[in-house]
């Protein structure tokens, strides 16, 4: 072999081959990989972005079964409202009811207290009238001061309405679902309006019959008689003299003791209806809710 072979052959003359060389070798590696990576991500992108939306269509009985599904939970869901509500309800009404027979039971308690004292007033309030109108007023002055004095000692009817007008206040009377109960329990408290409307009519006849009166009887005299801590009159011993005896205003007070009796008859009348009708309201009231008579 030649010289010059030997060295073109040798490892010398190999590595002076040009460093440019070399990395436009890599270069060109490298640029080729990075297409190809690039290219790829491209590819992946354009997947992600650009889904295929292209789905299988449901059957007609996958709608329906969907539609029967959400139909069923918002129908168990206001089921389970109105249960809710219902069950309030009812414990509401239970409550109320036993609140109202004790409201019933006090009115009866006064109706029942009341009632012999309007017999024996109606009674006394007609033997006034009587002895007004008579000859013998002078001898009977005792009694005349005695009765005048009890004309103005009315008893109004402290009804209980705390329940009824909580219900009414606040719209409860719909949870009641007896509507017999509730016509009677209307009808019950109607009747008592009648009583109110008659005792504001009483009161009105006082004021006039008071009106004459103070010109008739001594101020005196009815201090005397009169217990105010106890509310108690006492009669007389003597006959104490009048302020007057006119025979007119004699008459225009025992005009207004008619007019006053008149009206209390009346109190009386729907005070026995009222009683009546309040014991058969409790033993309703008792029956429908299963409340004990206590």
């Amino acid at each position: 072999m030649s010289e010059e072979e030997k060295m073109d052959s040798s490892p010398r003359n190999r590595s002076t081959e040009s460093p440019k060389e070399a990395n436009g070798e890599n270069s060109n590696v490298n640029e080729e990989s990075l297409t190809t990576n690039v290219n790829s991500q491209t590819k992946n992108m354009e997947v992600h972005h650009h889904p295929d939306i292209h789905h299988k269509s449901k059957k007609w009985k996958e709608y329906f079964l969907e539609f029967l599904m959400i139909f069923l939970a918002v129908t168990m869901g206001f089921i389970a409202e109105n249960i809710r509500e219902n069950i309030s309800d009812r414990e509401k009404e239970h409550a109320f009811m036993k609140s109202l027979v004790e409201d019933i039971k006090d009115d009866t308690s006064h109706l029942n207290a009341q009632q012999k004292t309007f017999e024996q007033r109606v009674i006394l309030l007609d033997s006034l009238v009587d002895i007004l109108n008579s000859t013998a007023v002078p001898l009977n002055t005792n009694n005349i001061y005695y009765y005048a004095r009890l004309v103005t000692k009315g008893y109004a009817f402290p009804v209980n309405t705390r329940t009824i007008d909580q219900m009414k206040n606040t719209g409860e009377l719909r949870v009641i679902k007896n509507n017999q109960v509730v016509a009677n329990i209307m009808s019950y408290y109607s009747e008592i309006n009648q009583i109110h409307e008659l005792e504001a009519t009483d009161n009105e006849e006082q004021n006039e019959y008071r009106k004459i009166a103070v010109q008739i009887f001594s101020a005196v005299v009815f201090n005397q008689i009169n217990s105010t801590g106890l509310n108690i009159v006492t009669r007389p011993v003597n006959n104490p003299p009048l302020r007057t005896d006119d025979k007119k205003q004699l008459g225009d007070l025992s005009g207004w003791v008619h007019y006053i009796k008149n009206t209390r008859i009346g109190i009386y009348q729907y005070q026995k209806d009222v009683l009546l009708k309040g014991e058969e309201l409790i033993q309703q009231i008792q029956k429908e809710y299963y409340l004990k008579d206590e």
